[in-house]
């Protein structure tokens, strides 16, 4: 027994022994090590947890920043939308308003021409007339021209040659016959006859030639102008003709 008991108190001093000098430093340096792995592992969740956190923030910044560009990009496209409308509408009033002066100025254009060639075909169609008559003036004219005078002389107011025949007996002013050619005497005496026969035997008929008259006859007495000239055809004729090229 006492060998046995000997054995026994051996290995309890070993069991012992083990446990002081090899088996507690390795527990220990087992505890130590899980102690810095069970750090680590808090630390690497914390970590973790602090990467998931901020993944989050960068996916809401991505997210923010895709809607910024996204609306920067819908507001660019609206300015260009209303840039181009604008500089469309610009583009559109500037040919219009080139247009309208394009339009004016033709107008006026035309109009210039159309009155430039309508005088130029009266004054025309007058000097041709102007030169017919004087190239067929005669006897036979210059008759035919006294009578239409002497007619045009018949149509004055009863009124009229009284105040003529007054004026003459009160002045004795001569009456001026002025004629586009040389009136001959017998034509003269028709004239003083006719004349004589309406304001009175003591008149004095002065007779005159102008030749810038177109086949006419002008009588001037007590302020009154009795006349009749081929002229005034023409004139009105040039007129009625410019206005007529005119209109057309």
């Amino acid at each position: 027994w006492f060998t046995l008991c000997a054995q026994i108190i051996n290995f309890l001093i070993l069991v012992w022994l083990l446990k002081k000098v090899l088996y507690q430093p390795v527990l220990n340096a087992m505890a130590e090590r899980q102690a810095k792995i069970a750090a680590r592992l808090n630390e690497a969740e914390e970590k973790a947890a602090q990467a998931e956190h901020e993944k989050g923030k960068f996916l809401d910044l991505q997210q923010q920043l895709k809607s910024s560009v996204a609306g920067e990009m819908r507001r660019a496209k609206e300015e260009a939308d209303q840039f181009r409308d604008e500089l469309i509408a610009s583009v559109r009033r500037e040919i219009e308003q080139n247009r309208t002066q394009w339009l004016a100025s033709l107008a006026r254009e035309k109009e210039s021409f159309l009155r430039e060639t309508s005088m130029t075909i009266a004054k025309g169609f007058h000097k041709l007339a102007n030169n017919t008559l004087r190239d067929l003036a005669g006897d036979d004219l210059e008759q035919r021209i006294l009578a239409v005078f002497l007619s045009e002389l018949g149509k004055l107011s009863q009124k009229d040659n009284e105040q003529i025949s007054r004026h003459i007996a009160e002045t004795g002013d001569d009456v001026l016959v002025t004629s586009a050619f040389v009136l001959s005497d017998s034509l003269q005496d028709e004239i003083n006859r006719r004349l004589g026969s309406i304001w009175g035997k003591n008149l004095h008929n002065r007779f005159v030639v102008d030749e810038s008259l177109l086949a006419g006859i002008h009588i001037e007495v007590a302020g009154k102008k009795i006349q009749w000239d081929a002229g005034n055809y023409l004139e009105t004729f040039e007129k009625d003709l410019a206005a007529n090229l005119h209109l057309n």
